[in-house]
């Protein structure tokens, strides 16, 4: 997908990023902002280098270039400014609804940055999930938005409910996740996502108590 230069003017040279782990989803809270008036806002207003975001999807679709592939300014939780790519679509979803444009745009750059970074649909998470935040706001629709990069990876899933809603673990299973991450076994971000993932974590999180109780031996 062609990415538009909005030819946004920053004031110091920007960071390239080492890694890319996730593709972080925004909206504004603004109802009319467009890219430059955001940029001016980062820059004026919050004394930031520029606009934080790394890419932005106007209402009408397409995609413009914020940061790019650099170190960003839209996601403080767990060090994601530095590993991940923010995708900011224009709007206030607490009060607006985003356009079909936006959602098939916004679905084709991100399937194209997904195969880029070698990253799953999983990989694809809204800003609140980082920080104490509403953003993306209610209105959108994160189920959607998966659906439809599904699409564009695979054409032949156009159509098929894909199982892509985020799952609540329980105290239990989040337990057996941070002893599994401690012991180095899966990462500490690790996110149950379907019914087997489930079933492998419960098995995983016995075996590492039957160790951890000395009834099982490891050299």
């Amino acid at each position: 997908m062609k990415i538009e230069n909005a030819g946004l003017k920053f004031d110091k040279a920007l960071t390239p990023l080492k890694q890319v782990k996730k593709i972080i989803i925004h909206h504004p809270a603004h109802t009319t902002w467009d890219i430059k008036e955001i940029h001016n806002y980062h820059q004026k207003s919050k004394g930031w280098n520029g606009i934080g975001y790394s890419y932005f999807i106007p209402k009408t679709g397409g995609a413009q270039l914020g940061r790019g592939r650099t170190i960003g300014a839209h996601c403080k939780g767990m060090g994601m400014n530095d590993k991940s790519l923010g995708v900011c679509f224009q709007g206030d979803f607490d009060k607006q609804i985003p356009t079909e444009a936006q959602y098939r745009d916004g679905a084709k750059l991100i399937a194209q940055l997904l195969l880029q970074e070698g990253l799953q649909i999983n990989d694809v998470e809204p800003h609140k999930n980082f920080d104490a935040t509403a953003c993306p706001g209610k209105n959108f629709d994160m189920s959607k938005l998966k659906q439809y990069i599904l699409e564009e990876m695979n054409p032949n899933v156009k159509g098929t409910v894909q199982t892509v809603a985020e799952y609540t673990m329980s105290d239990g299973e989040k337990r057996a996740v941070n002893r599994l991450a401690k012991l180095g076994i899966v990462a500490e971000d690790f996110k149950i996502t379907n019914s087997d993932q489930r079933v492998m974590v419960s098995m995983m999180g016995g075996f590492v108590r039957a160790v951890e109780d000395g009834r099982i031996k490891v050299k």
